[in-house]
């Protein structure tokens, strides 16, 4: 995961950079986190679980320091090849390739039944700090201590923050303890560039979040966006051709909806938020299709940039 490294070590002295993981369990804010941290919004947001389902670098580029977040998926237990792929990419981001590891969590107690999730973080070898998020919205200090006392005494937690991630508060706190906590080191990547990813993930992401948004039950779940065709053309709109898969036949009209309505809100919304993120005018095509097992299909799920054989 780590990247080129940038100028030789003698322009960088004291210079700090590093690898940060953002791990947590679903719906924690991790991808708010990370987002609010870089400033950019690069990770989806949604109020489901399990909405992030790939390991998206955001990195934060300030006066003498270059963090690397890394915003990774929910803890999970892996029930098919695609979630366990998934399980396997937050486990490696946080256990081998992190200077510095945050956990987020929501105030109050984990549920018992999560607790073998957090496993993985009592081996880590670098710092572990803990974000107690959403205190906007929590009304109890007591529950936030709660979290704080109970983390601290499972994991080798380092130092403990109370934030919220989507009003900013405590965030400046956090951002100064991880400049603290990395080593020095010359920046891994170019101090201009946001993320490793390229605009056409970026695209299948937009649409995935948009189904997100507009889709219930199992549906989001069920879904994949794959970009067939991304065509920048000079003094013409870009042409995007995204073809959603869905695991069972049933599911295909309800992505299309009567007439055509649900595809045409999707189309639209994507579109919009497509160009707001490119900066230019695009055309967005939509198609859906039928790929039973998606998520146990290596080739597929190699296709579409989830899983690689180890």
């Amino acid at each position: 995961m780590k990247g080129t490294e940038g100028a030789g070590a003698e322009d960088y002295a004291g210079f700090r950079a590093g690898f940060v993981p953002i791990t947590g369990l679903p719906n924690a804010g991790k991808s708010t986190l990370m987002n609010s941290l870089c400033g950019t919004r690069l990770s989806i947001i949604s109020d489901k679980p399990q909405t992030t389902r790939n390991n998206i670098l955001g990195i934060l580029n300030a006066p003498g320091l270059q963090a690397v977040f890394v915003d990774t998926p929910g803890f999970l237990r892996g029930r098919n090849l695609f979630e366990r792929s998934m399980a396997g990419a937050i486990k490696r981001a946080a256990a081998e390739e992190g200077d510095l590891c945050i956990l987020i969590t929501e105030p109050g107690l984990p549920p018992e039944d999560k607790l073998p999730l957090f496993e993985p973080l009592k081996r880590l070898t670098c710092p572990l700090f803990l974000a107690v998020n959403k205190l906007d919205k929590e009304k109890s200090p007591d529950r936030a201590k709660a979290a704080a006392d109970h983390f601290s005494k499972l994991l080798p937690v380092t130092q403990v923050f109370l934030i919220s991630a989507l009003t900013g508060g405590g965030l400046k706190e956090l951002r100064a303890a991880i400049k603290a906590a990395l080593p020095e080191h010359p920046p891994y990547y170019p101090q201009d560039q946001l993320t490793d990813r390229w605009e056409k993930f970026y695209v299948a992401e937009i649409i995935r979040e948009q189904i997100f948004r507009l889709y219930t039950q199992e549906v989001p779940y069920s879904s994949a966006v794959e970009i067939e065709v991304f065509r920048e053309q000079p003094g013409r709109d870009d042409q995007i051709l995204a073809a959603v898969h869905v695991a069972r036949t049933g599911q295909k009209p309800i992505i299309i909806g009567r007439g055509g309505s649900m595809i045409k809100r999707l189309r639209e919304a994507s579109e919009k938020a497509i160009k707001s993120f490119l900066r230019r005018p695009v055309e967005l095509h939509l198609t859906v299709k039928v790929t039973p097992g998606w998520q146990d299909n290596p080739v597929f799920l190699k296709e579409i940039g989830f899983y690689e054989k180890k």
